[in-house]
């Protein structure tokens, strides 16, 4: 653990890739946890505020967070994360009322897997692979 870090936060660069024989290479340690998460502001005439609020206060939890079109996901340890959701929902209320959905998972894909399965698919939807021209 970092100097400084409280228990259960895991930083980016801790962020290990575990290569267990149930999972094979290019899946993170178990100990990082992920999570999707999406804020649905209700009644608010600018939706940008408390989602913007939202992802700042996560990511004021230390967690390593991405930004995504329908959702943000977050990496780190399980109170750090749980901690990050929680800020986000916070935040998000501190703008009117607001709806949050958001998935967990341990033991997830690194970005590299990710990007080979996107290569794989990008590849097969490519007219050369489909005979067309």
């Amino acid at each position: 653990m970092r100097a400084g870090s409280k228990a259960g936060e895991i930083h980016g660069e801790d962020q290990r890739v575990a290569g267990s024989a149930d999972k094979g290479p290019g899946y993170l340690d178990p100990e990082v946890v992920g999570c999707q998460f999406s804020v649905y502001p209700l009644r608010q005439n600018d939706i940008g505020l408390a989602v913007r609020a939202a992802v700042s206060a996560a990511r004021s939890e230390g967690c390593t967070v991405r930004v995504g079109n329908l959702s943000t996901f977050l990496t780190g340890g399980e109170e750090q994360v749980f901690r990050a959701l929680q800020a986000a929902f916070r935040a998000a209320q501190r703008h009117g009322s607001a709806v949050m959905t958001a998935t967990l998972a341990a033991g997830i894909p690194t970005d590299e897997l990710v990007g080979e399965i996107q290569s794989t698919v990008d590849a097969e939807d490519s007219p050369s692979s489909t005979g067309s021209s």
